[in-house]
């Protein structure tokens, strides 16, 4: 394979799968819990509701991930890529999920508050409004909190429809060096709207409004995309002017250096992150955000482009069959996971009489079990086997 026709060829991670599932199960764990889940653990042990509550991998993941994925992707067919084909492709595959979540919210909302005089239809005409327009994300203000995990996929939808230029102004960087300069670039407007805030007092009611702003979740996407393009440029010139067989295109003690590199900077990546959680970093609002939206992002780029050359103990791990099916049906659970709580809640509550169901660890870690096992059907049992017989009859 020359180096014109590795060019051609899209890339699978699928090591990049297993950070994916961390990411989502770690975000559904951190909702859970604050809302009351897991309370009958008291906290303990510390480690865990450190990792839990941080949360360690939040939706910035998402973001890089997003990007770098799209544009290892389409990269290497950008001549016939269409703008067009991809956003309906997304459109089609996340809005109806995204359109039953909301109303399941909204129902939800009207169910808990019948009769208390509570119910303010104007403001959930509003919020389901800003919701289903993906306008959420832009401005939160005023408007009833449907289904949290939602800013994120209209924040995402923004990337998506900047992805073309974006895509393409990344593959006229024809230097590392470069690229470099360019994610560095990136982080100012993050760090700039983090000021901001402290600026204005870190007020609570305007959190929503600062942490999913989508024009600011963007040059997280853009990170993304620029980390590909940095990896592309690497395997583009370790491949420059010779034959590239990826069973001997470096020697053994190469191979196994390679190996132990990725295996070291993924462990310092998880090392710093857990120390970055650290009470110390985050006992203002203003060190909580930076901590948070800022110091995180340099340790997930490095634990993705670690992930990505799949060499190593962690990348095995994390691309054993079982993990990456469940990393590849990940979006589902972090979108459902808080209407299907609240339904069963409420349920427990109404019907049932018993009030503690996030309570208990043990329903909690069944709950995690139905919800992924739930996605993981849906998607290898129905969307798939669909996608199957269009393409048959297409």
């Amino acid at each position: 394979m020359t180096k014109a026709s590795l060019e051609k060829k899209p890339t699978y991670f699928n090591a990049i799968d297993g950070l994916r599932l961390l990411a989502s199960v770690n975000v559904v764990l951190f909702h859970l819990e604050y809302i009351g889940g897991l309370n009958d653990l008291g906290g303990s042990p510390g480690w865990l509701f450190r990792l839990i509550k941080g949360p360690a991998f939040h939706a910035s993941l998402f973001f890089i991930l997003g990007g770098f994925i799209f544009a290892t992707k389409f990269a290497p067919k950008i001549e016939t890529f269409k703008q067009r084909d991809f956003l309906k492709k997304r459109f089609i595959e996340l809005y109806p999920l995204h359109l039953v979540t909301t109303l399941t919210m909204a129902a939800l909302y009207l169910i808990r508050r019948w009769g208390t005089g509570e119910i303010d239809i104007p403001k959930l005409l509003y919020s389901l409004f800003m919701h289903l327009s993906f306008l959420w994300s832009f401005c939160p203000l005023g408007a009833e909190n449907l289904n949290t995990p939602s800013w994120a996929l209209s924040a995402m939808f923004l990337c998506y429809l900047l992805f073309d230029p974006l895509l393409k102004w990344s593959l006229t960087i024809k230097k590392r060096s470069m690229v470099m300069v360019y994610i560095v670039l990136f982080f100012i407007p993050l760090i700039m709207w983090g000021h901001l805030y402290a600026l204005i007092g870190s007020p609570h009611d305007m959190y929503q409004f600062f942490h999913g702003f989508a024009p600011v979740r963007f040059f997280e996407f853009g990170m993304g995309v620029l980390l590909a393009r940095l990896f592309i440029l690497k395997q583009t010139r370790t491949t420059a002017g010779r034959p590239y067989d990826e069973k001997t295109a470096t020697p053994f003690i190469r191979r196994h250096f390679v190996s132990i590199s990725c295996d070291a900077v993924m462990l310092l990546a998880f090392c710093l992150i857990f120390f970055n959680l650290s009470s110390q970093f985050r006992d203002t609002p203003q060190k909580l955000w930076f901590s948070y939206h800022v110091t995180m992002l340099p340790l997930y780029m490095a634990a993705i482009y670690a992930a990505s050359v799949e060499k190593g103990i962690f990348a095995r791990i994390f691309s054993t069959p079982a993990i990456k099916k469940l990393g590849r049906t990940s979006f589902y659970p972090y979108l459902i996971h808080i209407p299907l709580m609240s339904i069963i809640t409420l349920f427990c509550e109404r019907v049932l009489g018993y009030k503690k169901f996030l309570h208990s660890p043990i329903n909690i870690a069944a709950f995690m079990i139905a919800l992924y096992g739930c996605s993981y059907l849906y998607v290898y049992a129905i969307r798939n086997k669909r996608r199957a017989r269009k393409n048959a009859t297409g």
